[in-house]
């Protein structure tokens, strides 16, 4: 039998079954999609299925940095609101206007996110409290800048984000782009030190982690793919909607938590929460498909969310009992 460092690969397979929960979920709703309608597993489908998604696989990845080192972001929503209002309300027509309020909506997302990561250090307050602050600030700037959906989204703007080289798109292309940068940044000392904050913080820092500077750059990379998902949407949807965000601060940390990362911290990674979006997407397809009212996707997607932290805590207690 195969060993892999001193395991069996039964024994590796018993250790990590956990892991592969998400990927059975989605292959299982895939199947089911394309039993039902032969038509699923198209290159054109998996196109549209991809940039339907991207805009939650962009916040599910920034959620993702947060929850490994024991946090929340729950001002997503209020920074893709604020990103989307102002790229549709000022971008205009021209290309320099249009890379400005890119560059503006990023750095706008990227600077809130430093003041989450700045306020949840220094002042030790729950970051649920001070993102959800933020969340409510952002919301209502949003509204300042748009008081209803609308605005000018220019036709090069939406071509670029929703381009296409032959059936391939522009989202599938950054997702594979984002998957391989994470392969790289968790292995580096930054990624370690993400992992080792979320297992144990006060460890963290008596091994020389600089914790601050590392929960201040988490949180900046949560509000930069936020904002970089507010981008998305606009040129998705043609407009922008003072309340276009709101809807993704739960969906992140499900998709997120679906992907295998622990609330607690210290487990899981960006892989598991891009396929844990693409779970919750392909759950309302199948709803669809299946002639059910979308009203059953939340609660389909508050099972799976219960059974997937009920799973991780099952990993975690066999674990500790394995080792006492």
């Amino acid at each position: 039998m195969k060993v892999f460092k001193g395991k069996t690969l039964s024994q590796v397979f018993q250790e990590n079954w956990i892991a592969l929960i998400p990927y059975i979920m989605f292959i299982l709703l895939t199947v089911t999609m394309a039993v039902i309608n032969s038509n699923t597993l198209s290159m054109r489908w998996l196109a549209n299925k991809s940039d339907a998604t991207f805009t939650l696989v962009l916040v599910a990845i920034g959620q993702t940095f947060v929850l490994l080192t024991g946090g929340f972001d729950l001002s997503v929503g209020g920074i893709i609101c604020v990103t989307n209002c102002l790229t549709a309300a000022y971008m205009g027509q021209t290309t320099g206007g249009i890379i400005l309020w890119s560059v503006i909506s990023l750095l706008v997302g990227i600077a809130i996110g430093t003041f989450n990561g700045y306020m949840i250090h220094k002042t030790k307050i729950q970051p649920f409290i001070v993102t959800l602050a933020t969340q409510s600030i952002c919301a209502g700037v949003a509204l300042l800048i748009l008081k209803i959906d609308g605005g000018n989204v220019s036709s090069d703007y939406i071509k670029a984000f929703l381009f296409r080289i032959g059936d391939i798109p522009v989202s599938m292309i950054l997702i594979v782009v984002l998957i391989l940068l994470w392969l790289f940044i968790k292995r580096t000392n930054f990624g370690l030190a993400v992992y080792a904050i979320g297992s144990n913080e006060k460890a963290a820092h008596l091994n020389g982690i600089n914790v601050m500077k590392t929960k201040v750059i988490v949180y900046a990379i949560s509000g930069f793919f936020a904002a970089f998902s507010g981008l998305f949407r606009t040129a998705q949807v043609a407009s922008g909607s003072p309340t276009a965000g709101l809807t993704f601060v739960m969906t992140s940390i499900s998709a997120a938590v679906i992907g295998g990362t622990a609330l607690t911290g210290g487990k899981g990674g960006v892989v598991g929460s891009i396929i844990g979006a693409f779970v919750i997407k392909s759950i309302a397809d199948v709803l669809v498909f299946l002639e059910v009212s979308s009203y059953w996707s939340s609660l389909v997607q508050g099972v799976l969310l219960i059974i997937a932290v009920a799973a991780s805590a099952f990993g975690t207690l066999k674990k500790v009992g394995a080792s006492a």
